[in-house]
């Protein structure tokens, strides 16, 4: 119980953060605010690909290692998650 609370709390602070692993940069989003979170992103021009990747229901952005890492921090970091 105690390590299923430690996770789900663990994700809803890597929720809207650019994360990197090697080349890529990840953003996790709740699988509730995945469409509106694309619809922003794409206002921004910005094209990605969307997956899971172990996260439960919630769904994982990711980008290319060229992508702006300021810049995407920026424009993630505006998103309103509530």
């Amino acid at each position: 119980m105690v390590r299923t609370l430690l996770q789900e709390a663990a994700m809803d602070i890597a929720y809207c953060s650019v994360v990197k692993d090697g080349d890529q940069m990840f953003v996790a989003m709740p699988e509730n605010q995945t469409v509106e979170f694309y619809q922003y992103l794409r206002g921004y021009g910005l094209c990605f690909p969307i997956d899971c990747r172990g996260f439960c229901e919630d769904n994982v952005f990711s980008f290319p290692e060229g992508e702006n890492i300021e810049r995407l921090n920026a424009i993630v970091g505006k998103f309103p998650l509530n």
